[in-house]
């Protein structure tokens, strides 16, 4: 992971121990995200993404393509939403530790996390739990169908990780590979999201200031966009997205997966003979 502090000029930073404290940094949304509290004000249809990113307490609920606040919004981070089947949301639940192996190295260490081998593709990861092996098979088919469809690529290889939410305290503005990856093979790598309880997930979204912002030389900070993703859906994102987690409902700590996919043809080049999947911070 590498945060992201400052608005006109993004520095790779280091992944651990590391609070923003610049002037002019991403902001956090200043909603209410206490643990039992967080509250959903849904957008008029006419409403634009523009007044999304001024209005810090509306979050996105990203149930239907067909919805014009999401296609706006997915639109607006080149973003794409699809369905996970109950079968392998309900596998992967059970597969899950019941304590996950690691903390996030924020400066407030609020996320825990799990991350799989990269050898191992869904099947694999839930190898051993007990389901319904047709059901699941055809789970484990649309969901890869569908990320190569959305991709617009047959051949990709992912990495998953598990992750959870010990109390709601909002995650720095970050990236997931650094800036030299993001740079050379940032087009061929892609992020995805998605809950394995039925308390969702919620994810927050920075975009990138414009020519004009950036010539303005003001020093608003940019407002991030806070997303819902329901159960049974998982949001697809381009790798370079700014995002943070943090956010808690329920009891689980939101349990849900994180992946890190690559388009086949940059996972096979190598840089000091690691792959690119290793490189997620």
């Amino acid at each position: 992971m590498v945060l992201v502090n400052n608005k006109h000029s993004p520095t790779v930073k280091s992944n651990r121990g590391i609070r923003l404290d610049s002037n002019e940094s991403f902001s956090s949304s200043a909603i209410n995200v206490g643990d039992a509290n967080l509250t959903k004000k849904h957008i008029n249809d006419n409403d634009t993404i523009n007044k999304v990113h001024n209005t810090p307490d509306i979050i996105i609920e990203l149930n239907s393509t067909s919805c014009p606040n999401v296609q706006s919004l997915l639109s607006a981070y080149k973003g794409h939403l699809v369905d996970a089947g109950s079968c392998l949301l309900e596998s992967l639940r059970n597969t899950a530790p019941q304590q996950l192996a690691a903390r996030v190295g924020d400066y407030n260490e609020n996320l825990f996390y799990e991350m799989q081998d990269n050898d191992k593709d869904i099947s694999g990861i839930i190898d051993g739990v007990e389901h319904d092996d047709q059901q699941l098979q055809e789970d484990i088919d649309a969901f890869e169908s569908s990320i190569c469809s959305s991709l617009q690529h047959t051949n990709l290889t992912y990495r998953g990780s598990f992750m959870r939410t010990e109390s709601t305290i909002y995650q720095p503005a970050h990236v997931d590979y650094d800036y030299p990856i993001l740079e050379q093979y940032g087009t061929k790598l892609f992020l995805a999201f998605f809950p394995l309880t039925k308390e969702g997930a919620y994810l927050q979204l920075w975009q990138e200031p414009s020519k004009e912002e950036n010539d303005g030389g003001g020093d608003e900070p940019i407002e991030g966009t806070v997303v819902f993703i329901p159960y049974g859906k998982m949001l697809i994102m381009p790798s370079d997205t700014i995002h943070g987690g943090g956010f808690k409902r329920g009891s689980s700590g939101n349990l849900r997966f994180h992946l890190y996919i690559a388009l086949e043809e940059d996972v096979v080049r190598k840089e000091n003979n690691i792959t690119l999947l290793d490189h997620p911070m």
